[in-house]
Formats: C-alpha cells, structure tokens, sequence
C-alpha cells in the first residue's frame, strides 16, 4: 500500500478535527474524499503533508513512517500538496511558478527546463500563457497552473484539495479528465471534493468523512449507487456521464 494512516488524530488547538482517521491509498489509484463542509477532508491532507503534526496515529507511505517530518522532507519522499485556493505566486509568471515547483528536488536548470516541457505537455494551454503573470489568468488557468506546479515536484502521491472550487462546469470537466490523465501516466491520487458525483466518477474508491470520522468507504461506483449516499450527498437524479 502506497499511503496508509491508522487511526490518525489532529487537533488545532483545543479542537479535536480528526478522531481516529484509517484509510488506505494503493499505487496508482484515484481515491475520493467526500463529505461536507468541516468533515476534515483538508484536515486530513494536511496532516499526510506534515502541515499538522498528529497527537495520536500513525501516517505511512511506502511502508515508512512521516512521523516527525517536516513538511519540505514529506515532497522529498515523494508527496506534492495542491490546496484549496491554488496559493499560486501572482506576482510571478506562469513559468517561474513551475519553476518553483521543482525547488525540493534541487535539480538543475537543464532537467528543470525539461520537466517544464513534459508538464507544459498535460497543459498545454498553459504554454501560451508563459510570460503572463499569475494574478492575470482566469480561476480555471490558476487551477491548472497549481496543478501542474504540484507535478513539477515528481510526485508519487498528488493531493489536491478541492480543484473544481468556484469553477464553471465545462472547465470543471477538463480539470477532472486532466486528474484522470495524471493518474494514468502514473501519480496516484487522492482528491478532496465537495462534487460527489464528479469525484466518484472518475476514483476508483472513496472515503466518505464526517465530523472528522469515516462514515463510508467502498468502491466509487458503489457508492454512486448507494441509496445512503444518494440521500446524504447525491441528490435524487444521479446519472454517470464519465468513468475511468
């Protein structure tokens, strides 16, 4: 298994957010988490990226531990974080952004340069934006854009927190089929996504959190047929429009 935590707790402060979190990622996967608004889906990928440090539990991936790592040492093992917001740099151009990106890997100009390329090749409109500086590209730009900065780290597990945030549907679509081509050249994935429907669709599983707990996990397609999940989370009319 390539990520595994086992009853994992965090806190802010007083705050107990997650209480005894398990859940299982394996190579090459895209796994959901789902649930509402403070059920501790960012919670969760901040603590697996080392941005909070658990009081109880225990993160593994590749069968080591996290325990005690900071954050930069968690993107050297091989984990990049794309939050919710994009956090992209406005001031600087499209391409110093995903130079940036490669900064942990300390790799030197020539394979930085390449890696641009290859990245720049899953996005390609990005390409033509270039020279423009991030405060000037549209929501939907800035999205690729973290992404594809995430990507620069050569990541083997990519989190992504709420991609389709604030998004019109038909560049939601391309922002989750470009997830779906990530996971197919070989990042495993684990997404956060108010969008069940959407992020159930394209996983192969999902985790379903409450009030910081898991209150489902199974098979996406599964899940997508459930009758819990449908009156919780789906609505009344689901109908599968896409797959992986």
């Amino acid at each position: 298994m390539l990520l595994e935590l086992r009853d994992v707790v965090t806190r802010y402060g007083a705050v107990e957010a997650l209480h005894g979190i398990s859940l299982d990622v394996a190579e090459g996967e895209i796994v959901s988490l789902l649930g509402a608004n403070g059920a501790g889906k960012s919670t969760t990928l901040k603590t697996i990226s080392r941005i909070l440090a658990p009081i109880a539990g225990e993160v593994r991936f590749d069968g080591a531990s996290l325990d005690g790592l900071e954050p930069e040492d968690v993107v050297a093992r091989g984990i990049a974080h794309v939050p919710e917001g994009r956090k992209i740099f406005p001031g600087l151009s499209v391409l110093d952004n995903l130079r940036l990106g490669a900064t942990p890997r300390r790799a030197n100009r020539a394979t930085i340069e390449r890696d641009v390329d290859e990245v720049l090749a899953i996005f390609p409109k990005l390409r033509s934006l270039g020279a423009k500086m991030g405060w000037t590209l549209s929501g939907g730009e800035q999205q690729m854009l973290a992404i594809a900065r995430g990507l620069m780290a050569k990541p083997r597990l990519l989190l992504l927190d709420e991609p389709s945030l604030g998004l019109a549907p038909l560049v939601v679509k391309d922002v989750m089929e470009t997830i779906v081509r990530i996971a197919r050249d070989g990042t495993t994935v684990l997404l956060v996504e108010q969008n069940a429907h959407l992020a159930l669709q394209i996983a192969s599983r999902a985790y379903v959190l409450e009030t910081g707990r898991v209150a489902l996990s199974g098979d996406a397609r599964q899940l997508l047929a459930s009758e819990e999940m449908r009156r919780a989370y789906l609505g009344s009319a689901v109908r599968v429009e896409a797959g992986r």
